[in-house]
């Protein structure tokens, strides 16, 4: 009863990783992210507009750069053979599964500056 399970903390953080970023594309698709709005009165219709572009086109334009980086890595570890200390779980999975969390998420981020473009400044929210 007082002996630990081998590799509890390698399994958990593994499928952690692909849990959360598996999650990202789905929580900003359907608007769970928390959002803080202070400004919102103040910059009105245009300042929102504006804001969520640039924020949408620099997360966009990061999580891209972000992707090439984290594909190098899932096919260094796939290439090598990496994988985990106690129970060795390959590491590449947890690469594969934060690069298409991440690719999804840009896509979901694309979609909604497009949607956004379409839809114009008018009662902007």
């Amino acid at each position: 009863m007082n002996d630990p399970v081998l590799g509890d903390a390698e399994i958990v953080q593994i499928g952690m990783s692909i849990v959360v970023m598996m999650a990202m594309p789905y929580a900003t698709a359907s608007g769970a992210h928390i959002r803080v709005d202070i400004f919102d009165r103040k910059i009105g219709c245009w300042g929102r507009f504006l804001g969520d572009a640039l924020a949408r086109s620099l997360g966009a334009y990061i999580l891209f750069l972000l992707i090439r980086k984290t594909w190098d890595k899932a096919l260094d570890a796939h290439e090598y053979g990496d994988v985990t200390n106690m129970i060795e779980i390959p590491v590449w999975i947890a690469y594969g599964a934060i690069t298409i969390g991440m690719g999804g998420y840009a896509v979901v981020l694309i979609v909604q500056l497009v949607r956004q473009f379409l839809s114009g400044v008018k009662d902007y929210e």
